[in-house]
């Protein structure tokens, strides 16, 4: 289930036989009376005629996310995030919060659904917006009105206090406190949020009951306590803790801390059960209520403990307090603000302020073993620290807990649980008092430790900093030049995890044994020629850039993965790696696609077995091989104006195609585990012979051999077959130099009736295929659109939400595999000396399939998320039988 459905969708009237309800003011509360009954779809007709007969399809709000990402939000915070309103009152203003609305002139309707309709007759009744929308069937629900607009399109760019209403749940505006763009059931909840907690009661109410989780640590409940206290006083409630819902026993919380308590008065009918709270703390009202307590919130002869204890530790010393969190904010993988500088980081800028201001010591907080060792260990005889048992990443994953609070649960039972839960309570209190009372205070990224330091602390520190390497850059790298931001490369970092580098892979095996001292040589000459691949990729505001780069590219003797980007590699976008006769590179795929970097790699070995062999080679032709190569980062994306992207979906390939039963995991990307790759390689005349036997280009013979290899492990598949294949759109558009991400993306379909048609007739038809989708006319739409794909993926980058739309995206997708054709690395004769055994980016769960010539072979490097060489096995039998008998299938790592 994707974004675009919602929890009453406005869908064409099919033919079954179900409820049927009239048209009217009510229809979506009738509606949802009979979901209450069980009914999913109900008919509904106007009986007047005005309006055509159109269907009501229910979907639970939180099943609009995908399961993966469900089961991330259960597992964070016990609950959900999005209330299920099948009951609501618009007119019960005691219980809504109409200053959402009110704040906007302006409201734009990207989808027409239950919610933006309801919030759209709230606008018009409770402000003075006017409502813009696209769809006509917003006139079957809003009469005419000099506030409610039709226009064709929306502007790409929104003005200033303006609401667009979008159709994705992943728009939430709470990790930028950017309300202004949400989904439909987020822009709903804003206005109803009190109604998901009244489950049909009118009120007064006098209380609010929050009911947390195991989940919620000690920081947490107070933080959820001091903002949802605030919250509640605002509109006339007193917030309470239910008694015993989190995993601290009650006479624990009462020993260290106030936390109201419930009220001998609280009844059911006076009291609103909060038992969801991130429904209400991720509103647009709650923000308004920031967690901030002081010292009163602790017992007084605890406060007083912390205090001596403070004092004793500190002893008047010029103190940098520093807090960083690893563990599971590691192993939980969250994403946006919630990803913490690691250990190198936060050194880097520890050591920055103890030059500048003088520190004498570093208190240090963590959980975290690793880091704990890593600060010490730079800083000796300088950092102190509450004794503490402290973890790891390696050891949670280890005993299979994601979240402390499963550790502690999988380490101990009973009484011995619960004084390790007191211990480790008190010791973070102790922690975070002495943070509050030092001279600075630096924190690895946003966490409940962040607020609560900074409300004990009263008279402000000399500096404080909370990181957010996810939107500031690695510490290191904050003062490089920059030199312009990603454009085209922003469509590659929308397709993987942005906590996850993104990069290519290729294996060279060589002849002779790898020479370091041509690659560097053969490297400085390629980098004088393009000077684009000496850039660094960085983060600035939010934003991806290129930065200048002077440190030196790593080139060294190992098997292991140097990865481009982040410190190891210099974060410089290559990295070489090699070991006897084997050499690696590493290439981070922002800034390049395969097919402007072969021009690069060409250049680097023309260069390279120029210095190795001691002689002057041949330039190939159309290989640059000195002064600069002229338009290497002109991005034709830009030569079009963009386009909704909305076109693509409407345009696309419909239709149910097959998808291999190991690509159905509950995780979207495969571990490093479960990855393999392969390669089959074949004589460049047998392949050739062949495929001009049967009329077949390259890229249209990969095609089919894919197809056939599908069809031979899945002869009861009737499903069509789907690829994905990237064409390259420099030629149309005459950036041929280009190193940028220059590619755009066609699905390809092939039927299993067709594969019974001959090899020459199968071939012919994909390559008039291929053909119409490389026209002019189509690759300058497609240009368009990919512009339009790139700046809306900036602004999703920016705010924090690139994330959602990648699972977003992925949840929906239905390749069965991913085809390539880069062509032929061109070169004298030692090219025979090169075999390019691996290529490829970071693989899905599916087939992806990279298809060169090199030398006098072609090689179609093979890598699958899941294990198995049936599939390998099966195409390479087929190449046999189709008379490419030299071919020859290997595992590469």
């Amino acid at each position: 289930m994707t974004g675009g459905e919602r929890m009453l969708n406005i869908v064409e009237r099919n033919d079954e036989e179900l409820e049927i309800i009239q048209h009217g003011e009510n229809v979506f509360h009738e509606a949802l009376e009979l979901v209450m009954d069980g009914e999913e779809r109900i008919h509904v007709t106007d009986k007047n005629g005005k309006v055509p007969d159109y269907d009501l399809v229910y979907t639970e709000n939180m099943l609009l996310f995908p399961e993966v990402i469900r089961a991330k939000i259960r597992q964070m915070t016990g609950g959900k995030v999005l209330g299920d309103y099948l009951t609501y009152d618009e007119e019960n203003e005691y219980l809504l919060c109409l200053d959402f609305i009110k704040q906007f002139k302006k409201i734009e309707l990207e989808v027409v659904d239950e919610y933006s309709i309801v919030l759209s007759r709230m606008a018009l009744k409770h402000s003075d917006a006017t409502i813009y929308y696209t769809d006509d069937k917003f006139t079957w629900f809003i009469e005419d009105s000099d506030r409610v607009v039709k226009v064709d399109d929306l502007p790409d760019e929104k003005d200033q206090d303006t609401l667009r209403v979008t159709g994705s749940a992943f728009e939430f505006g709470f990790s930028t406190r950017d309300f202004t763009k949400l989904g439909s059931v987020p822009a709903f909840q804003n206005i109803f949020f009190w109604q998901a907690f009244a489950v049909g009661k009118k009120g007064p109410f006098k209380y609010v009951e929050v009911v947390l989780n195991s989940v919620t640590g000690i920081g947490g409940i107070l933080s959820n306590m001091s903002t949802l206290g605030k919250a509640s006083k605002n509109k006339g409630f007193e917030a309470y803790l239910r008694p015993n819902c989190t995993r601290y026993p009650e006479d624990l919380l009462c020993r260290y801390f106030k936390i109201n308590t419930k009220p001998e008065d609280a009844t059911e009918d006076n009291t609103l059960v909060v038992n969801d709270m991130p429904i209400i703390h991720t509103t647009w009202y709650c923000c308004h209520f920031p967690s901030s307590f002081d010292e009163s919130i602790f017992d007084e002869t605890f406060a007083e403990q912390m205090k001596r204890y403070t004092d004793a530790v500190l002893r008047g010393k010029k103190t940098l307090g520093v807090l960083a969190r690893g563990t599971d904010y590691v192993t939980a993988d969250l994403g946006g603000d919630r990803i913490h500088a690691t250990a190198e980081q936060m050194i880097t800028v520890i050591q920055k302020w103890v030059e500048e201001d003088g520190y004498e010591k570093i208190f240090l907080a963590t959980e975290d073993q690793d880091i704990f060792k890593k600060i010490r260990e730079a800083f000796p005889k300088k950092v102190i620290a509450v004794i503490q048992r402290r973890t790891s990443v390696k050891e949670l994953k280890k005993k299979g807990a994601t979240l402390l609070s499963e550790l502690e649960k999988k380490s101990r039972e009973g009484q011995a649980y619960r004084d390790a839960l007191e211990d480790t309570t008190v010791n973070y209190f102790y922690a975070l008092y002495i943070l509050s009372k030092c001279d600075a205070f630096l924190c690895s990224g946003q966490c409940n430790g962040w607020d609560t330091v900074r409300s004990l602390n009263h008279d402000g520190f000399k500096r404080e900093r909370k990181l957010f390497v996810n939107h500031e850059g690695d510490p290191a790298i904050e003062d490089w030049k920059t030199i312009r931001p990603i454009t085209a490369g922003m469509f590659a970092r929308g397709t993987y995890p942005t906590s996850k580098p993104l990069y290519m892979t290729y294996r060279f095996d060589l002849n002779e044994e790898v020479e370091p001292d041509a690659i560097k040589e053969a490297w400085d000459k390629t980098l004088s020629v393009y000077p684009y691949v000496g850039y660094a990729v960085g983060i600035r505001e939010g934003q991806l850039v290129l930065l200048e780069n002077d440190l030196p590219f790593v080139i060294t003797e190992t098997s292991e993965v140097i990865e481009p980007y982040g410190r190891a590699g210099n974060f410089h976008t290559v990295t070489f790696c090699y070991l006897d006769k084997v050499l690696c590179m590493y290439v981070d795929h922002i800034p390049f696609d395969g097919t402007g970097f072969k021009a690069v790699l060409e250049t680097f070995f023309y260069h390279y077995y120029c210095i190795y062999d001691k002689c002057e080679y041949k330039a190939p032709d159309g290989v640059n091989i000195e002064g600069v190569a002229q338009g290497q980062d002109v991005d034709a994306y830009r030569m079009v104006n963009a386009i909704d992207p909305s076109v693509m979906k409407k345009n696309g390939v419909n239709g149910d195609a097959y998808v291999l039963d190991e690509e159905k995991k509950d995780e979207m990307f495969p571990s490093s585990e479960d990855i393999r790759g392969y390669c089959i390689s074949a004589p460049s005349d047998e392949f050739m012979s062949y495929a001009k036997s049967v009329k077949a280009s390259p890229m249209s013979l990969l095609s089919v051999l894919y197809a056939k290899t599908v069809n031979r492990i899945h002869p009861e598949n009737k499903k069509p077959i789907k690829t994905l294949l990237p064409i390259s759109i420099r030629n149309v558009m005459g950036n041929e130099n280009s190193l940028l991400h220059q590619v755009v993306h066609v699905p390809n379909i092939i039927n299993i009736e067709d594969l019974d048609k001959g090899d020459e007739e199968l071939n012919m038809g994909q390559r008039e295929f291929l053909k119409g989708v490389s026209s002019e006319q189509n690759i300058k739409m497609m240009c368009g659109i990919y512009h339009g794909i790139c700046e809306g993926f900036t602004k999703a980058y920016a705010a924090g939400a690139l994330d959602g739309i990648i699972i977003e995206q992925h949840s929906g997708m239905s390749n069965t595999g991913f085809l390539s054709y880069l062509g032929t690395l061109r070169g004298d004769e030692y090219t025979n000396r090169i075999r390019m055994s691996a290529f490829h980016g970071m693989p899905g769960n599916g087939i992806m399939l990279q298809l060169a010539e090199v030398g006098n072979h072609f090689y179609i490097d093979w890598y699958q998320g899941f294990h198995g060489d049936m599939y390998a096995k099966a195409m390479r039998d087929i190449m046999k039988e189709a008379g490419i008998k030299g071919v020859r299938l290997e595992r590469v790592e």
